[in-house]
């Protein structure tokens, strides 16, 4: 995952933590540390430069208490870690909720459906896009991946590949948003929850005399 969709990823958990989920901390945390990884693989030199000082510190640091490579033990910590702790901010969520068992339903749609569709466009379209070949038995999906990467391929110029990878990020991230909510919506419609809110919101709310 390139740097502009782990910087938004980290925004949004770090945006849902200060408002409320506080599950997310956990996550926002992995993911800055997975933000400046990807920060000191990129190819803007500043960036790269500023990143790289970061991680040295953390090696400076582990050092003085005896651990050798303390940063790629970090980073490599944090790139496993965002999806395990984004399941416990889920529970979380369901803890929390007055219908455990329609929160549980609901999270369990929004997750999966999530978790699926982001592996699946990794595979099929992100992957291809940025230059990896796909290994898979499907004929369409061998020829949706063949076409990507060929596409890819052909591209003249590092800057144009760039903003390839770029637009591959930041769709992968629509991708996410967008099926969790749609995962949390097929989530309600099957615990009734959002025909109970709409309820809610069509009943008249009367005269405020007070206005």
């Amino acid at each position: 995952m390139g740097v502009v969709a782990t910087a938004i990823y980290d925004y949004r958990n770090m945006d849902k933590a200060l408002h409320g989920d506080t599950g997310r901390v956990g996550a926002a945390a992995v993911q800055t540390t997975n933000l400046i990884n990807a920060a000191s693989q990129s190819s803007f030199e500043p960036l790269k430069n500023c990143a790289n000082s970061m991680l040295n510190y953390v090696d400076d640091a582990g050092r003085l208490v005896g651990v050798t490579n303390a940063a790629s033990k970090v980073t490599g910590f944090a790139s496993k870690a965002v999806n395990p702790l984004l399941c416990v901010a889920s529970g979380i969520r369901v803890l929390r909720d007055d219908d455990q068992y329609a929160a549980l339903v609901e999270e369990s749609c929004a997750m999966g459906a999530m978790f699926a569709s982001e592996k699946l466009f990794k595979n099929l379209v992100a992957n291809p896009l940025t230059g990896k070949e796909v290994k898979t038995t499907s004929k369409w999906a061998k020829k949706l991946t063949g076409s990507l990467f060929d596409l890819t391929k052909n591209v003249q110029g590092g800057g144009k590949k760039k903003l390839i990878a770029i637009a591959a990020d930041i769709a992968l991230v629509g991708v996410s948003i967008l099926t969790f909510d749609a995962g949390k919506k097929i989530g309600k419609m099957l615990t009734g929850r959002d025909e109970e809110q709409q309820a809610a919101q069509d009943i008249p709310q009367g005269i405020d005399y007070n206005s």
